[in-house]
């Protein structure tokens, strides 16, 4: 009788072919030395690793036979997924980590449309009452903190087209100028003229060159300056946003040279000290 595999080549064997199908989607399909190269995996492992993917539906050869590529069947292992239950576990014990460091409750906020929208938030851990009612809440692009360090580290062509949807043409150097300010800022500062009179802080969470989503600290001015809370807080505030980047990277399969070891809201000149 054949002896059955140990659990741990079990785990093993299974994780090989999840990472061989996540290399061969995130390649838009791949000949068998890419794979090998790519992944890590012995040749002919890798082989065995195809043909029973392939049994199962989830990969198959060009017709040219060289690349491997993903089937429609690989979107039924995502159909299940649900990105507010995961960035709510996900981004929960940093928010509350961060709250414990700076005092003031903070967002991660997410682009939608023209606007920018709060998905999680550490406000019911907080004692201090910031606008209890921040379910859904959306902030404009171009005078929030949150939208500010959005446009100010997306892309360049996807801040043109943000740019062109939401800033009237008249205003539009005005707001290239903040933007500017908010780089080498280092963070985005919230327009004194929007209601209601809070102040806010935020800083990007990287995806490779993208901007996964803004990570934002909420504070009240009469209470604590914005130049305090810049010299005290946005330390702490840029390693939650770098710890929720490494989520997103793991999530999508970001390979190391898109690792975020780097926060761009940092220039090089201060990447070692104090802000």
């Amino acid at each position: 009788m054949e002896t059955p595999p140990r659990r741990e080549e079990s785990v093993r064997a299974v994780r090989r072919a999840l990472d061989l199908l996540a290399t061969i989607n995130a390649s838009r399909g791949a000949t068998v030395p890419e794979l090998v190269r790519d992944s890590g995996i012995p040749r002919p492992t890798v082989l065995r690793l195809l043909a029973t993917l392939a049994e199962a539906g989830y990969v198959l050869r060009s017709p040219q036979g060289r690349r491997w590529e993903v089937t429609p069947r690989v979107a039924r292992l995502a159909s299940g997924f649900n990105f507010d239950t995961w960035l709510a576990a996900t981004s929960a014990p940093i928010l509350v980590d961060l709250l414990g460091k700076v005092g003031w409750p903070s967002d991660v906020m997410m682009l939608g449309g023209t606007e920018i929208h709060v998905r999680a938030s550490n406000r019911p851990q907080c004692g201090v009452a910031i606008e209890a009612d921040f379910h859904g809440m959306r902030s404009p692009l171009a005078q929030s903190a949150s939208g500010r360090a959005y446009l100010a580290w997306c892309p360049e062509v996807e801040r043109r087209r943000l740019l062109a949807l939401c800033v009237p043409r008249a205003q539009e150097r005005a707001v290239l100028r903040e933007l500017e300010a908010t780089r080498r800022r280092g963070y985005g500062l919230r327009d004194a003229s929007l209601k209601p009179p809070v102040g806010a802080i935020a800083v990007p969470v990287m995806l490779g060159a993208s901007v996964a989503c803004v990570l934002d600290l909420v504070f009240l001015p009469r209470v604590e300056p914005v130049e305090r809370i810049a010299a005290r807080c946005l330390a702490p505030l840029r390693e939650a946003a770098l710890a929720l980047s490494g989520a997103f990277a793991k999530l999508h399969a970001v390979g190391p040279d898109a690792h975020p070891t780097d926060d761009p809201s940092i220039a090089p000149g201060q990447r070692h000290a104090d802000p």
